[in-house]
């Protein structure tokens, strides 16, 4: 198979397996024909992922000749795709002595030798028996041991002229010992060996150049001792191989194998191979189909080079590759084909797209110059997988294939054939409906630069999101309380942070009342208002005191006026006072009835604020029930948390009150003759009559005294006293109060910060709580290390604003005089405000909230700063409090997760490394499996970033996922081992798009990367060299 569309696919490989026409061999049968027959059945029944098989029958090529014959000839396996030739030599380099069994194997006490495997590329085998094997004839010598036999052995390789070699040492054996050597023929061949430098001539040949690799036998090689005289050859032998064989009973055999390679600085590329001499049947462990090597790669010899370039990533020795079993365990996550054709019925004269192609499962990346198609493919590949980034398209967009003036997409469908034989099917006029579930993850270069000019700006509200949800993927499942996303998980672990929270801004906004009610009293104005009222009060009293009634003469003072109007008089004095103890009794009923109101109000106000708690108590019960149930507390909630109200005590004197208040209404009311109504009546119409029986002079000067007394009464509620609100006293006791009012200010200002504190205290709490759930992605990025990456990213929990500048200006006349007047130079100044301030410090947040007070109280603009007032600044409709409390009560600061790198915050990167953040984050970090395609992510970056993290990354994340990228650069498919590379050109004179794929060991994709990349080969092979494949 020359070229698999698929790419480099798993396989299993055996590049050891011995034919009935080897030396040495266990298959049944009477005659060679029916070995071979029940051989070739054997491999033909194969599980399906046997693809390649190394036939090797030690120094003869007849073998692989005959099962050649029956694949290509005769229609015979059928089933395998790949067959190879190999030779097995013995080197002239021993390992010690061991001694001959009778099947021809050695063990301790003969001639050890290391085994030399050379795998050639399916090729004529003339060619090898000719090029290679006759020339090697002449090299051959004897092993120490019968090497007296040289110059008697006519030393030309055949099977007759090795059986007449083993007859020859057989034959001088004493008899007794004659029964422990192999038959003749295997005989002969144990005794022979090579040099390695015999084989390299015989290798340096233009039929071989390129087509063939060398493997040394592990265990053979293990035998040779590390001491002084061989040491340098040992490590020659094997670090000259391009790969080492072993036969391993188990995978845990051959990773013990490995590892002491490992350990012993050698050579390690090691495949475990079956060594087969007998049939899948046999209970032997050196039998058919008993090999756990995979190898990723065509089956071609081509494909075997690039698996050995890429060992670690190729290779795999076990039951089952792991990203075999990922595949098959999501099935619905893993595109296996992508189709794109017109729709029937359509009318359009041009081709432009007639694709069926399969998928890699791994890594595919497409090539192909400006204008080919590469974006073309990406578009439609995420638009039927339901990407929510369709707004990012290049070429699936109004001004491309979208144009509404041509309507060509409308002519078309894009479908993904999933893997578990699905298929999501769009047409490439119709982008995704919002309900549907995204299936691809796709990232345009238009969508990354986005995101790396917003983050550039300061900040992306599409990142955090991404972020959030990325850092929720690394939270276990036992620490996700079956919450189903970061911001419900959170929701639940702050919630009563929350609650206190919001209970501390109400105290600020209380503070903040009273704040601004003590800054108006302190205003010149207010006091000038004050004393102004006081002065209208004085003068008044001025006013008053110039009025006084003019003195009357007391007719009572002469003898004869006073023997006539004494009685009259007497009576008159009984009911003046009579109305003034009326007076001063209703007086004091209504003082009385006030207080008793007042008390009144204040117990209503406390029976609320009680029922109020109960409510809230109440309401936490129905709260704590569900969440006893969920801890599996079966407790009942209302017994768990009690709350005692005893309001009796309350209530009687709120009854009391109320009784008080109607006895005084009754009694203010009362049209009893008892009453004060009926009395003050009674009382006034006495004096009335009597008045009116009086002489004129006895009369004028009661007049004068009722008039003395109102303007006593009318003194009396001027001066007032400092509980009588406007009068002259209580105008003097607020003027004098206002003197302590300073300290009464700074009181409530102290009070205000720290409550503020308390505010940035509930915040540093939630910052911890979301510090708890970063922790396993941060732990993970750290891991980066075993991969030998340079990651120096690093998570993190701010307290950081959140449109506070925008906010605040809405609530602010910025046309109005003070320290915010002008846009652009309020703009600039909160900016600078900002920049300076750090949130996640409460000392650097009080000094931001005291730096924006400061400069609603003071014009800071001019020096000195001129005094200003709140409220001349502000919008109309919004009140001073509605800013202090916005200020104070920190709604615009909240917790937020940061990515820094290097220790840079992501503003500060420059483009490419915000691009190469982003890359890794989505590669890397992010845990989600669906398919992500990526469009020239190479961008910006240079070749050492390329290499020390790109590629790396995306070797990474295609071992747990599906990954697609477009690229202009074929270099970076190669450094990442793509295993799937599609060439995209596009035929302007038919208006079609065409796609090559392969995988990068096939030579036609091969021509088309070196041809995109550097135009020659000889530049191919200096980047090759240069990024070390």
């Amino acid at each position: 198979m020359n070229n698999n569309p698929a790419g480099s696919t798993w396989k299993k490989w055996d590049l050891h397996v011995h034919t009935p026409s080897s030396l040495v061999h266990n298959y049944p049968g009477s005659n060679q024909e029916e070995r071979w027959e029940a051989f070739l059945t054997d491999l033909e029944a194969l599980p399906a992922e046997f693809k390649a098989i190394g036939i090797n029958d030690y120094i003869f090529i007849d073998g692989y000749e005959r099962a050649r014959e029956a694949k290509f000839k005769h229609g015979r396996l059928k089933n395998i795709d790949l067959l190879l030739p190999v030779i097995e030599l013995r080197l002239d380099k021993f390992a010690g002595v061991v001694k001959k069994e009778k099947d021809g194997t050695y063990s301790q006490s003969g001639w050890n030798r290391i085994n030399l495997h050379v795998i050639f590329d399916a090729m004529d085998p003339a060619i090898i028996q000719q090029q290679f094997l006759n020339s090697l004839t002449p090299s051959y010598q004897l092993i120490p041991g019968s090497s007296s036999w040289q110059g008697k052995w006519k030393g030309v390789i055949t099977p007759e002229s090795l059986a007449e070699l083993g007859r020859m040492i057989v034959e001088s054996a004493p008899e007794d010992k004659k029964g422990d050597y192999a038959p003749h023929m295997r005989e002969g061949f144990n005794n022979l060996c090579v040099s390695l430098d015999k084989v390299d001539e015989a290798l340096d040949k233009p039929y071989f150049a390129g087509r063939f690799l060398i493997a040394v036998g592990k265990t053979e090689w293990a035998n040779l001792k590390w001491d002084d005289q061989s040491i340098a050859e040992k490590r020659n032998i094997i670090n000259r191989a391009n790969l080492v064989f072993t036969a391993a009973a188990n995978p845990a055999e051959y990773h013990a194998a490995r590892k002491k390679l490992e350990a012993s600085k050698v050579n390690a590329t090691l495949l475990d191979c079956s060594d087969a001499h007998a049939p899948r049947a046999s209970k032997d462990k050196d039998r058919v189909g008993n090999c756990f090597t995979w190898i990723k790669a065509d089956a071609t010899f081509d494909g075997l080079v690039q698996a050995i370039a890429e060992f670690e990533d190729r290779v795999f020795i076990g039951d089952t590759p792991p990203k075999r079993l990922l595949v098959e365990a999501n099935r619905t996550k893993y595109v296996s084909k992508i189709r794109i054709n017109r729709k029937a019925g359509s009318t359009l004269a041009d081709t432009w797209f007639s694709v069926d192609m399969p998928l890699s499962h791994d890594l595919v990346a497409i090539i192909g110059n400006k204008g080919s198609g590469k974006s073309a493919m990406a578009d439609i590949a995420a638009l039927a997988g339901d990407t929510r980034n369709f707004r990012s398209f290049s070429f699936l967009k109004d001004t491309r294939f979208r144009n509404p003036r041509n309507k060509l997409a409308q002519h078309f469908v894009g479908a993904l054939g999933w893997h578990d034989g699905s298929e999501s099917e769009r047409q490439l006029d119709q982008d995704p409906s919002q309900t549907s579930v995204e299936r691809v993850k796709y990232l345009p270069q238009s969508y990354l630069e986005t995101l790396c000019n917003e983050l550039g700006d300061g900040g992306s509200a599409t990142f955090d999101t991404e972020l959030r949800k990325i850092i929720y993927t690394h939270v276990p499942d036992e620490e996700r309380l079956g919450y189903a996303s970061m911001d419900d998980l959170l929701g639940f672990r702050v919630a009563e942070i929350d609650s206190a929270r919001e209970r501390v801004v109400k105290e600020i906004s209380k503070a903040n009342a009273e704040i601004l009610q003590t800054e108006r009293r302190l205003t010149p104005e207010f006091k000038q208002s004050l004393q102004e009222q006081l002065d209208a009060k004085v003068a008044a009293l001025n006013s008053l005191e110039a009025s006084k009634p003019t003195p009357v003469e007391d007719p009572t003072t002469s003898d004869t006026a006073q023997e006539e109007s004494k009685a009259a008089a007497e009576t008159i004095q009984a009911l003046e006072e009579e109305l003034r103890k009326l007076r001063d009794e209703e007086r004091s009923l209504r003082d009385k009835k006030a207080a008793e109101a007042k008390r009144q109000a204040v117990l209503s106000r406390i029976a609320q604020a009680i029922a109020n708690h109960k409510k809230a108590h109440d309401q936490f019960v129905v709260e704590l029930a569900p969440m006893l149930v969920e801890a599996g507390a079966y407790v009942n909630a209302s017994e768990m948390v009690e709350l005692r109200i005893d309001t009796s005590k309350i209530d009687a004197l709120g009854r009391s009150a109320k009784e008080s208040i109607a006895v005084i209404d009754a009694t203010l009311s009362s049209q009893e003759p008892t009453g004060l109504v009926k009395r003050h009546e009674a009382t006034e119409a006495a004096m009335a009559e009597i008045r009116g029986k009086l002489g004129e002079k006895q009369r004028l000067f009661i007049i004068f005294k009722d008039q003395v007394s109102k303007w006593e009464r009318a003194k009396a509620d001027l001066i007032g006293s400092k509980d009588k609100a406007q009068s002259i006293d209580w105008f003097k006791a607020e003027i004098e109060s206002l003197a302590a009012l300073p300290d009464k200010l700074t009181e409530l200002r102290t009070r205000r910060v720290e409550l503020a504190k308390i505010v940035h205290e509930q915040l540093g709490k939630t910052v911890e709580e979301y510090r708890r759930l970063y922790g396993p992605v941060q732990e993970f990025v750290k891991s980066a290390a075993q991969m030998d990456m340079h990651l120096p990213l690093d998570f993190d929990v701010r307290i950081e604003e959140s449109d506070f500048q925008d906010q605040f200006f809405l609530r602010i006349n910025r046309q109005s005089r003070g320290s915010f007047a002008g846009k652009d130079e309020s703009n600039h100044l909160m900016r600078g405000l900002l920049k300076e301030a750090d949130f996640g410090e409460v000392d650097s947040t009080l000094k931001f909230l005291d730096s924006i007070d400061d400069m609603l109280h003071f014009d800071r603009r001019e020096s000195g700063g001129r005094e200003t007032r709140i409220a001349d600044q502000l919008r109309k409709g919004v009140e001073p409090q509605d800013i202090l409390d916005y200020l104070y009560g920190m709604s615009y600061l909240e917790p937020r997760y940061s990515l820094t790198f290097n220790g840079q915050e992501i503003g500060q990167l420059s483009p490419g490394e915000r691009g190469l953040l982003l890359l890794v984050f989505y590669l890397l970090v992010d845990k989600d499996d669906i398919p992500i395609i990526i469009d020239q992510p190479e961008e910006n970056l240079d070749n050492q970033t390329i290499f020390k993290v790109l590629v790396k990354c995306i070797k990474a994340a295609k071992q747990r996922r599906q990954v697609i990228m477009v690229t202009h650069n074929p270099n970076l498919a190669v450094v990442c081992d793509a295993e799937q590379i599609i060439y995209a050109t596009c035929d302007k004179t038919t208006n079609t798009f065409n796609y090559v794929s392969g995988g990068i060991e096939s030579p036609l994709i091969r021509a088309t990367v070196v041809e995109i990349l550097e135009g020659t080969e000889p530049a191919f092979k200096n980047r090759k060299q240069k990024y070390g494949l």
